[in-house]
């Protein structure tokens, strides 16, 4: 059993993997956290995830067959700081689609595996099925944790992307990894919309990812001061990080955005050009006017008259959304005019 399991991890490493663990598949203790999180609405907006709650607390509700899973982490570069007055990037959303090629390389382990053992079976996953990969990737050994959420790898920090194959073979597994914030909490303290309310635990309802990517509507006034120019997801509670210190460039994916882009030329987008400029990508996952409806927000955030053109064009804007937003956003720089 440890012989297959290391050929397993081996072949997982061969595949690209910068981390690769095995864990039972099993209920994680820290699972009943997900019921609560649900149960004061943590989610926002993001109905989907409270949907196959029995899949989340334990893997077997997904794959019934299951019995161990392999996790794997791919690295990508870390942040960058944008250039002032342009809309900012998370560090991921600069990357191509990374689903497609994540799930081609471990369908080629699972094929692997099952040419070693005849007749097994298998389940790929890529961060879009109702599975909490964290707690499987902590009890593989690859990293704890952290107060942010994130799970942190010790000798490569949070900016990998953790997915894995879901196996129905008994294994030898890793052991689970030991927590090594200690009494830092800058990850905390260095949230701009306050969205941890404790310790590892992420209120998503006022996270800067969750308003850019997932919330369709108007962003609430309360939060979008501290919006400031992100316009695709956030990585402030990653920047702050110590252990990101580690974090490595290159990895399975190359950048093909730059960190920040120019917030009038996505206000101008109709949703042809959009696709074409932004397809295949993360961007994609905003829509046009999402896309837009950031940009309005992070103009206003820039203290930058040169955007005012813009925003006034898109008072006239049919879509309610838009066209407020720009009201804000003027409001917004001619406030700062003032100051």
């Amino acid at each position: 059993m440890r012989e297959l399991s290391d050929a397993l991890k081996r072949r997982a490493l061969e595949g690209g993997a910068d981390l690769v663990g095995l864990a039972p598949a099993q209920p994680m203790r820290e699972s009943s956290a997900y019921r609560a999180w649900v149960d004061q609405g943590m989610q926002g907006s993001m109905s989907y995830m409270a949907r196959d709650p029995e899949a989340r607390q334990d893997i077997r509700g997904w794959f019934p067959a299951a019995k161990s899973v392999l996790l794997t982490g791919f690295r990508y570069a870390g942040a960058e700081p944008g250039e002032p007055g342009q809309g900012r990037l998370a560090a991921y959303a600069r990357l191509p689609d990374y689903h497609p090629e994540l799930k081609q390389r471990l369908k080629g382990v699972l094929a692997w595996f099952q040419g070693q053992v005849p007749g097994s079976r298998g389940k790929v996953f890529v961060d879009t099925s109702p599975l909490l990969e964290r707690l499987y990737g902590r009890y593989a050994g690859l990293g704890w944790v952290g107060k942010n959420t994130m799970l942190i790898a010790p000798k490569l920090g949070s900016y990998f992307f953790l997915c894995g194959v879901a196996l129905d073979q008994d294994l030898a597994y890793d052991e689970p990894a030991p927590d090594h914030c200690g009494s830092c909490r800058r990850c905390l303290d260095a949230c701009p919309t306050q969205a941890f309310p404790e310790e590892r635990v992420l209120d998503a309802s006022r996270c800067i990812s969750y308003f850019t990517i997932e919330h369709r509507e108007a962003i609430p006034e309360g939060f979008r001061k501290g919006i400031g120019d992100w316009i695709m997801g956030c990585d402030v509670c990653q920047e702050v990080c110590p252990w990101n210190r580690f974090s490595l460039a290159g990895g399975a994916f190359s950048p093909v955005l730059g960190p920040s882009l120019d917030l009038r030329g996505l206000t101008d987008l109709d949703d042809a050009s959009f696709k074409e400029r932004y397809g295949g990508t993360p961007l994609e996952r905003t829509k046009r006017r999402g896309l837009a409806r950031n940009a309005l927000l992070a103009m206003g955030n820039s203290k930058d008259p040169s955007h005012r053109p813009a925003l006034e064009r898109a008072l006239a804007d049919p879509d309610p959304v838009l066209s407020e937003q720009a009201a804000w956003s003027l409001a917004r720089l001619d406030e700062t005019a003032a100051a």
